[in-house]
């Protein structure tokens, strides 16, 4: 077997397994009535390496959640994604993700499982290769008056059948969050962690902080932020990669059937040597605005564009990518 058909081979199992997970996991949602989304976009997506191409979009969302006696429920959201770009020789591109969590609650205390699942069997339109990605939670909180206190186990493993990237993480997070009233919100989570490339026999070491704030101006208008600095050490050289990033986003409900929504980020990356010199950095800046209007909360029409640009002092790794893309979506 030549080296295309173990390709095409490979994929087929990963487009396989998702969609079986997929689809098992949808199963047991007859109890209720789920909420169902379909959407089909024509979108054009234009990068500094690689001329622009356009492309069809069709995506598939769902949303469920029941109670389980007083104290107890279940939740389940699955999405899908496939995307065809004629100018790209008829490249098919996909990517689903698939989650889970059950939630039960005691007075004053909550405890949380959470499982997922994502991945691609063709690559994402975004030129990511295939990959397959399970990841779980489970976490602990104490509700106060207007405080939440959270400690949280958290992992994942990545695999990537046809590049070295496999990894698997493990860590642990704590965090302390403030609800004084529905119009501000903020808090702030620390997390320390693990992580193993198995090919490449690395070990890297993580740790964060993050702080956030959010709220309503008026009554239709939602904002957050969050910033965010943190360290990974890899074990088996001396570098180190300290970074700091910011988010933000802010939706806007000007009339009950117009809803827009504008969100943009930042991210510093310093990679040091042995000796604590620089030896790089990348500074990596976007943004995404979706915009949605509908005559009867029944069918939507929708117009998005995103853009992002990496800056860096090693040419190579300078890139930049916009997507525009316009459609209709149906909720059920």
């Amino acid at each position: 077997m030549d080296l295309l058909a173990k390709m095409s081979s490979c994929r087929r199992r990963v487009f396989t397994v998702i969609f079986l997970l997929l689809f098992a996991g949808l199963l047991p949602s007859y109890g209720y009535a789920p909420t169902l989304l379909l959407g089909l976009y024509g979108q054009e997506f234009f990068s500094g390496d690689q001329t622009g191409q356009a492309g069809i979009r069709g995506s598939a969302l769902l949303s469920w959640r029941v109670l389980m006696g007083e104290s107890a429920s279940l939740s389940l959201y699955g999405r899908s994604i496939a995307e065809f770009s004629p100018l790209r020789s008829g490249q098919f591109y996909d990517s689903h993700t698939l989650a889970l969590e059950a939630l039960v609650r005691g007075e004053g205390r909550r405890v949380s499982l959470e499982g997922g699942l994502s991945g691609s069997g063709y690559g994402t339109f975004e030129d990511q290769a295939p990959y397959l990605r399970p990841d779980w939670r489970v976490s602990f909180e104490r509700l106060g008056e207007v405080t939440l206190t959270s400690v949280a186990c958290s992992g994942y493993y990545l695999y990537e059948p046809f590049g070295s990237e496999d990894a698997l993480f493990q860590g642990l997070t704590a965090g302390l969050f403030m609800d004084p009233s529905i119009r501000l919100r903020y808090g702030m989570e620390i997390l320390a962690g693990w992580e193993y490339w198995t090919e490449q026999d690395r070990h890297d070491l993580l740790g964060s902080l993050n702080a956030s704030a959010g709220g309503l101006i008026g009554y239709f208008i939602d904002w957050g932020i969050a910033a965010e600095i943190g360290l990974r050490w890899p074990q088996n050289s001396g570098e180190r990669n300290p970074y700091f990033s910011l988010h933000t986003d802010w939706a806007w409900s000007p009339h009950r059937q117009v809803s827009l929504e504008l969100g943009a980020f930042a991210r510093d990356d310093l990679y040091l040597g042995p000796a604590t010199g620089v030896e790089s950095y990348e500074l990596s800046t976007g943004f995404d605005f979706r915009g949605d209007w509908t005559p009867n909360d029944r069918l939507y029409l929708v117009a998005e564009l995103s853009a992002a640009c990496r800056f860096a002092d090693d040419p190579p790794q300078e890139r930049w990518s916009v997507t525009a893309r316009t459609g209709v979506e149906f909720s059920f």
